[in-house]
């Protein structure tokens, strides 16, 4: 008997026109896992933006209940964070090539995880919704498609106890040097509580400086006003992780998109027998220049930190549920954020948490 099953809710659905998609599950498995594929077909070689940026905003909502929300850039972010890294990435900027984004919404602490799994019966009129503009990431695609895949449990009979949330709670307007104050939801467990903020050419500290979090207006400080730097190099979670991305390079320098934002290292591999050779400046925050000293193509393989300029604050055992931030039994949780001296222009700042909901 088959314990576990994967299916595809729609297999790449034409999505040219950006849209929103709504989707129902109505369905009476019990999720792991949810998929969203989407695949720009690039038209030219110049990159625009990465290519999550192709994906606004993916929802799940019962109702004016937000079970999950974020754009595919955070949703990435979050992936590393409880992956090490992403299901699959291709940074493609090539004209006439593929460039795709995959996030999933993982409600397990790993998949197939029996005590944590989305229940779409326990909830009335449970629905994803994807926003997407193919014109947003890669290299000015015109032409995209959409694909959602389910891992569910089959077979096997569970009896979850409740699910991970995840979501953006608060967003705002980053001023250079300014202090930002926000109030950490309280109602549930927290397993996580993510800072992210993304600009060209800056790094995540350049952006939220000093991070400070306390309990009960002050009377106990969990992180006091530490730099995001630091943060970065001892906070558990925030390990070093690679990606790629291929380009079509030439005499002149142009900035491509990548996943990691902090303390970036760069090897070339020229996949072309006439190949020239590759040229690039130290890679700052989300982009890297490259050029060669002659037309060719090839693959950057890149290492670093921070996901998308994301700061990862994980509390306690990630596996075990009885030790996570049970801030139910405070009366405040409180984020104060400090920007950086100068932050990027039109720059905003999120804050987004990981809960455990249960049923």
């Amino acid at each position: 008997m088959a314990k576990y099953r994967h299916a595809a809710l729609i297999d790449a659905e034409s999505a040219t026109t950006a849209a929103t998609k709504t989707l129902d599950l109505d369905m009476t498995e019990k999720i792991s896992r949810l998929s969203v594929e989407f695949k720009g077909t690039n038209n030219g070689s110049t990159p625009t933006a990465h290519p999550s940026k192709m994906v606004s905003k993916i929802e799940l909502v019962d109702g004016s209940d937000v079970l999950f929300s974020m754009s595919a850039t955070q949703a990435e972010a979050f992936n590393v964070f409880d992956m090490g890294n992403v299901l699959y990435l291709e940074e493609n900027y090539i004209d006439n090539n593929c460039t795709v984004t995959m996030p999933c919404l993982n409600f397990g602490r790993y998949l197939w995880d029996p005590q944590l799994a989305l229940d779409p019966t326990k909830f009335d009129n449970l629905q994803l919704k994807v926003t997407h503009n193919r014109a947003s990431g890669g290299s000015a695609p015109d032409a995209a498609t959409l694909s959602v895949f389910l891992d569910t449990f089959d077979e096997k009979a569970i009896s979850p106890i409740g699910f991970l949330q995840s979501k953006e709670v608060y967003s705002y307007s980053l001023t250079s040097s300014a202090i930002e104050t926000t109030e950490v939801p309280t109602d549930m467990p927290l397993r996580k509580l993510v800072i992210q903020s993304l600009a060209d050419g800056k790094q995540p500290f350049e952006q939220y400086n000093k991070v400070k979090l306390e309990e009960n207006s002050g009377q106990k400080v969990i992180i006091n006003d530490i730099k995001t730097s630091d943060l970065l190099k001892f906070m558990p979670g925030n390990d070093y992780f690679e990606s790629f991305f291929r380009g079509s390079f030439s005499t002149s320098a142009d900035d491509y998109y990548t996943r990691p934002t902090y303390d970036n290292k760069v090897v070339p591999c020229a996949f072309l027998a006439d190949g020239g050779f590759f040229l690039t400046t130290a890679p700052t925050g989300p982009t890297v220049p490259c050029d060669a000293t002659s037309a060719t193509e090839g693959d950057y393989r890149v290492c670093g930190k921070s996901p998308h300029g994301a700061l990862n604050i994980q509390f306690g055992d990630q596996d075990d549920i009885n030790d996570w931030y049970d801030v139910t039994k405070l009366k405040a949780l409180t984020l104060k954020l400090t920007a950086g001296s100068s932050v990027g222009s039109s720059s905003t700042c999120s804050v987004l948490v990981q809960q455990l909901r249960r049923y």
